[in-house]
């Protein structure tokens, strides 16, 4: 499958007397700063084999620096990361030099800051009715939601050192990154600077300063690029209130015109997707997000490790929606083929894998864990799940359906037919039939005494290519 590196988060403290400012520099690396891939054939995920007359097996980080030392910054439009083994090595801690203003000198500057950019308790009020049913807004406390606005808008009017309504950097950090799931559409910033004001030791305020990937009049430019591109995307979905239909169409689109390419540009927002077409699974699953959102059908990023082969823990990136009002999660770069082609030199015998489009949380478990960050919703719904819309459900080895599923597969001109069982009995059972038995070859229109297939324990499916 697919292996995603950690992202790593390491802070300094510094202490301080008397007035002091520090500025801290936070990077969240996001997902997938060193990619790497992997799609295995033949071990425990699936297999690939020839049935004939024998069957032949086949085969984020946070540094502590002042905010004049940015030379070790990033270019813009990439990512900076650190390996897992270095979660603990902070860095060493900063004295910096007494600052001669008072703190009412301070306060005072930060007043006129928050009204040069807008931060009115007016404003404020007014985006937290605005982000009221975004996910992980929804999951924070009052205190929480207030600080998730005026970052919100500090971000958009890129105001700097602008003080914020907590003195605790880990609710900074926390509000920082929820408002990051919630907005795909913020893909100008990947961290912040935030300063520490203290006197005698005891700290009175936080001044945030968002760190950005491009310019004002590059992310201009780049906005109106996706908005137009978004638009083009949004106006060719079915015209139905049918939700199910709404999240293949986006699931299908981002795979079709995405390819998966590690180290590609912007590979940790929405750009990489709508203006190159190349990215990895956080561009995915933000454009996925920012895609279904539009449509209408509640989306959210979902962030945790999957297991892959002999590889277990590496991040990842996903989503988690809610169609026809029931929650099922979705990954689209699970679902991508170029994703398997990166990782294994096998060509692919599905374009597209739809294993991942509307899961359970019981079926995306088995390869996917997510973290802690924010509670998900479990998800134990089948009646939008694709292989169920597709008729391609089996609860038993039903020869009638199964001579329906096929016929339907030839007369849309498939190029393979995938069945997915409720449970290893059905997966055996099935096997045994059309496999061991021979059996598919009454439901294939060809004269070839051979026929290739896919088989997935951990998915339980079966996939034929319909020569």
């Amino acid at each position: 499958m697919i292996l995603l590196p950690a992202a790593a988060l390491t802070l300094s403290g510094c202490a301080v007397d008397r007035l002091r400012d520090l500025d801290v520099v936070y990077d969240l690396s996001q997902q997938d700063q060193r990619d790497a891939g992997l799609f295995e054939y033949g071990a425990g995920n699936s297999s690939f084999v020839v049935l004939g007359p024998k069957v032949q097996q086949q085969e984020q980080s946070r540094q502590s620096e002042t905010s004049e030392a940015e030379e070790q910054q990033p270019a813009a439009g990439q990512s900076v990361g650190v390996l897992e083994e270095d979660f603990e090595a902070l860095p060493e801690q900063m004295e910096l030099s007494d600052s001669k203003r008072s703190r009412e000198d301070i306060e005072r500057e930060d007043e006129e800051l928050r009204t040069r950019i807008g931060l009115t308790e007016e404003k404020i009020a007014g985006l937290i009715q605005d982000n009221q049913g975004n996910y992980y807004f929804d999951h924070m406390d009052d205190a929480g939601k207030r600080l998730y606005a005026e970052l919100l808008h500090i971000i958009r009017a890129r105001g700097e050192k602008i003080r914020v309504s907590s003195l605790s950097e880990e609710e900074v950090d926390r509000a920082f990154q929820y408002l990051l799931a919630d907005h795909p559409e913020l893909f100008c910033t990947d961290g912040y600077t935030y300063t520490r004001y203290t006197v005698d030791g005891e700290l009175f305020k936080l001044g945030f300063t968002a760190r950005y990937l491009y310019d004002a009049t590059e992310e201009s430019i780049r906005s109106a690029e996706i908005e137009a591109r978004t638009a083009e995307i949004l106006a060719g979905a079915p015209q139905t209130t049918d939700q199910y239909e709404l999240a293949r169409y986006v699931y299908e689109y981002i795979i079709d015109h995405t390819e998966y390419v590690i180290g590609a540009p912007d590979n940790q927002n929405i750009c990489s997707v709508f203006l190159s077409g190349q990215s990895v699974c956080q561009g995915y699953a933000k454009a996925t997000q920012l895609l279904l959102n539009r449509l209408g059908v509640p989306t959210t990023l979902a962030t945790g490790t999957v297991t892959a082969g002999d590889r277990p823990g590496t991040r990842h990136a996903w989503n988690m929606t809610r169609v026809n009002g029931r929650d099922y999660y979705l990954d689209t770069t699970w679902g991508d083929s170029s994703f398997q082609q990166t990782a294994s030199e096998e060509e692919p015998i599905r374009r597209i894998n739809y294993d991942y489009l509307l899961d359970t949380t019981e079926d995306i478990s088995d390869t996917h864990q997510l973290d802690d960050l924010v509670e998900m919703p479990l998800c134990t719904h089948l009646e939008d799940n694709y292989y169920v819309r597709d008729g391609a459900y089996f609860t038993e080895a039903d020869p009638e359906q199964l001579d329906d599923l096929f016929r339907r597969a030839y007369d849309e001109g498939r190029a393979t037919v995938t069945l997915k069982c409720a449970d290893m009995g059905v997966f055996d059972a099935l096997t045994d039939r059309l496999v061991t038995d021979r059996g598919v070859f009454d439901y294939l229109r060809s004269d070839n005494n051979s026929a290739s297939f896919a088989s997935s324990e951990m998915q339980r499916t079966l996939t034929f290519v319909l020569i």
